[in-house]
């Protein structure tokens, strides 16, 4: 279905920026935190990933820094290190700044060393997978990153909600193509994608969740009521059991290995919330511990290319890669704007009249029809999220 210009305003990066940096700052984090959760929400809206945009600020980050459930100044400690690897307690802090500052830990290991890993317990949701992931392209490294979060998924053949979305992350650098950047949820589709649809009073597709009596449903607001189904859909004969089986292995990944909160341990959706209860992963190496990475690069843009250039299906007009659709919406909202829904926009205007803040996020105009993110839609790469 193609987006209603009207259904959206358009913003601007830096507005939105200063906007979540100052609302952040307001109810008590730390400048420095502030600033890089308002990184991660920005870069999401900019990539078309608006269920992990600035629609999360209130009940995500916001509301959880106001009540005391996430700690606005956390005692963040590195609880085991190694020359490879890095585990840090995050404290019940914010999830995006020791994501950050872990992920780079990473990285600086993997300079010295070729490969590393880390991983984060006791902190809360990191944003879009993908941010992270990418922070080892300018390095010349393939990135990786996982979280495990609340639970809101069913097993194949089962009813329980026992996994999150759990996505994983992969960001492999190229040359002149844009990077391969593989950010997907282990479910078919993102729980953040049931609030997008409801707050569009969109129908979901088939294969997406089921009700709370365990039935399929199309109705985003049942579903938000029921659970989430593996990548792949309901069964084995719909490959619902591999999205089951690489959701299993994140939480394996991020809670188990890391010492944190894992399996039953991890609140649902309908718990009370638990200080501290996600766990994040991460992993880099070199490409020239491989092969020489210019080469390696140029090799990738064949690659890349050789797919998007493969025969087409009837009716379709292009092919994409991962993470293209997210580079060319990034590129078209620095130009023309960052669009904000509707609802959205609404909910910002009241958590700034709630904190006495003006709303710094100016209302630029409409999406101009037939903008990128229509394009994007209609070959059905609306959302690429985690």
């Amino acid at each position: 279905m193609a987006t209603a210009a009207s259904e959206y305003v358009l913003s601007t990066e830096d507005d939105l920026h200063a906007f979540v940096e100052t609302v952040l700052t307001k109810v008590g984090a730390e400048p420095a935190d502030a600033a890089i959760v308002a990184d991660v929400l920005v870069a999401a809206d900019l990539r078309g990933v608006e269920s992990h945009g600035v629609a999360r600020l209130a009940s995500h980050y916001v509301s959880p820094l106001r009540t005391g459930r996430v700690e606005a100044h956390p005692k963040i400690e590195t609880v085991r290190e190694t020359a490879i690897s890095i585990v840090v307690d995050a404290g019940n802090g914010l999830g995006h700044p020791v994501a950050k500052r872990t992920m780079e830990a990473v990285i600086a290991k993997a300079q010295q060393h070729g490969s590393a890993v880390g991983a984060v317990r006791n902190s809360s949701h990191y944003g879009m997978a993908g941010y992270y992931a990418m922070l080892a392209l300018e390095h010349d490294m393939v990135g990786m990153t996982s979280t495990n979060t609340v639970r809101c998924a069913a097993p194949t053949y089962g009813r329980d909600m026992m996994l999150g979305t759990n996505p994983f992350a992969y960001a492999v650098p190229a040359a002149e193509e844009p990077a391969f950047v593989l950010d997907f949820a282990t479910t078919t589709v993102a729980r953040g994608k049931l609030e997008v649809y409801n707050r569009k009073n969109q129908p979901l597709n088939a294969g997406w969740a089921v009700n709370e009596h365990g039935q399929e449903t199309l109705d985003p607001q049942a579903a938000l009521k029921g659970a989430l189904l593996p990548l792949g859909g309901a069964g084995v004969e719909n490959g619902g059991h591999k999205g089951y089986g690489l959701g299993l292995l994140a939480d394996i990944f991020c809670g188990v290995l890391a010492g944190g909160k894992f399996g039953r341990q991890v609140p649902s959706l309908r718990d009370e919330p638990m200080p501290g209860a996600i766990s994040h992963w991460f992993a880099a190496f070199r490409v020239d511990g491989f092969r020489d990475a210019a080469e390696f690069k140029r090799d990738m843009d064949i690659e890349l290319r050789a797919f998007k250039r493969s025969a087409k299906a009837p009716g379709q007009d292009r092919i994409y890669v991962a993470g293209e659709i997210e580079y060319e919406k990034t590129l078209a909202h620095r130009k023309n704007g960052v669009p904000v829904h509707v609802k959205v926009w609404a909910g910002l205007e009241k958590l700034a009249v709630e904190l006495g803040l003006p709303l710094v996020a100016r209302q630029l105009s409409g999406i101009p029809e037939g903008g990128s993110a229509r394009r994007a839609e209609r070959n059905g790469f609306d959302e690429v999220e985690s």
